[in-house]
């Protein structure tokens, strides 16, 4: 791909994510319509840049004035969302030629997936004689947290974050915003590909190399247009920032799928795997695979596999134990004077090897004591906390402790919390924290392994 193409992506996907004003063709006061609800976000997004609404069939909207033509409006325009039925978007490109446009995005579905090649590739040959870069077609519109621009049709609103989702999946986009809000989980970029008929991932993910408000990335591929080009951007991008891949299309079923949803070939699964993590993605299986995993690169990573595990229940630190082992981390022994140091005040009843079991009325005085301890001890690259909620101890107390040993710790701290309504501040406490929560031994272990180097 050479440098001169990484920089090339960049400053085309910076024209795209960081416009300084952008036309919505298309555009709707019925906000339970795609154009209305994209509208809307675009206006009450708290975007600084100029936004330009085009509607032949409308004088205002949400008291905004409204175009009827592209061209009609005054000034220069960077970014163009087409909005309108497939078969009118070969007009609308050919406006944003003549106006100088230099990036579209396409919303507009009934292109590829559906069998319309021939339509789609006339809007490359367009938007290729006037230089125009296009994001789409058949597309979610991106968000870019930093700037306030929304440029979706979601109703959610996501946090500011560290994290970027690249998808070429719309409703995935929406799942995943929605699943954010609910885990205050903070995003700084979100990037809907489609159809992907001219930019791709790898040119998001040069993008976002450089992005100061990303430090982490997660992609989700049906198929891939092009493996070396995607190889050497994974690669060069991955020695900066996690990047975290969902492949869907792994099965026959599923390619077939790919194929009628975003007019994607899938690929050999074995061979596709085998390149993305040689070029150093870390693979995720599914959606919840990829939320676990997103969460915990708020944490470092480790160049150790050593784990100690604390917990105020026996039997679900026994199962983590389990599960460290069996996807390849080491529970190891502690040293004998970390050891006595927890026999000092421990229960005696309480078993002070690793996993600890701190018995069921540990309180925020314990959790803060042992996790300290036991986060001094150099055998440890990574802790592990458990909570189950017994009637005995509020999860208010332990959430707090696992906190504060966070922010003072420089060791990756992960959290796992089981219960129902008795557990919910507690897990609370831990997202306003910064810590990765989860709610099953397997899904806390799994979610360590991803932090080793």
């Amino acid at each position: 791909m050479g440098n001169y193409h990484f920089e090339q992506a960049l400053l085309q996907m910076k024209r795209l994510v960081e416009p300084h004003s952008v036309a919505i063709v298309g555009a709707s006061g019925k906000i339970h319509k795609v154009g209305g609800a994209i509208t809307r976000n675009a206006l009450e997004g708290g975007y600084s840049g100029k936004i330009y609404l085009v509607n032949p069939n409308a004088k205002r909207i949400f008291g905004k004035k409204v175009y009827p033509n592209l061209e009609d409006i005054p000034n220069d325009v960077d970014v163009v969302e087409i909005v309108v039925s497939a078969p009118l978007v070969p007009m609308i490109m050919e406006q944003a030629v003549r106006k100088r446009v230099k990036g579209a995005i396409i919303i507009s579905s009934g292109f590829a997936e559906v069998g319309r090649d021939g339509l789609q590739n006339q809007v490359v040959r367009i938007a290729e004689k006037g230089g125009i870069r296009i994001i789409g077609p058949n597309c979610f519109g991106l968000i870019n947290t930093e700037l306030g621009l929304d440029l979706s049709f979601t109703f959610s609103k996501p946090l500011k974050g560290s994290i970027a989702f690249i998808s070429q999946s719309g409703a995935l986009c929406c799942g995943t915003l929605d699943w954010a809000l609910q885990n205050e989980v903070g995003f700084s970029k979100f990037i809907n590909l489609g159809n992907k008929c001219d930019l791709d991932e790898t040119d998001a993910l040069v993008y976002l190399k450089e992005d100061r408000q990303t430090k982490v990335i997660a992609i989700y591929l049906e198929g891939i247009t092009d493996g070396r080009k995607l190889f050497e951007a994974i690669n060069f991008v991955s020695k900066k920032k996690p990047v975290i891949v969902l492949k869907a299309g792994v099965t026959e079923p599923g390619a077939r799928a790919a194929l009628s949803h975003t007019g994607s070939i899938a690929g050999h699964v074995e061979v596709v795997q085998g390149v993305l993590k040689q070029a150093g993605a870390i693979l995720v299986e599914d959606v919840e695979e990829l939320f676990d995993s997103i969460q915990v690169f708020s944490q470092p990573r480790s160049s150790g596999r050593n784990v100690a595990i604390i917990s105020n229940a026996g039997g679900l630190a026994v199962l983590t134990a389990d599960w460290c082992h069996k996807l390849g981390l080491s529970v190891p022994k502690l040293p004998s004077q970390t050891i006595k140091e927890l026999q000092s005040f421990l229960p005696s009843i309480a078993s002070p090897f690793n996993p600890i079991d701190m018995t069921g009325d540990a309180d925020y005085e314990r959790y803060k004591r042992v996790l300290k301890i036991v986060s001094e001890t150099k055998a440890v690259d990574i802790i592990i906390s458990i909570f189950v909620a017994q009637g005995l101890v509020t999860s208010d107390g332990p959430a707090k402790a696992i906190v504060e040993l966070n922010n003072l710790s420089n060791k990756p701290l992960l959290a796992y919390m089981m219960g129902g309504n008795s557990v919910i501040n507690g897990i609370r406490i831990l997202h306003y924290g910064g810590v990765p929560v989860y709610s099953s031994a397997k899904r806390v272990s799994r979610a360590a392994t991803k932090l080793v180097i």
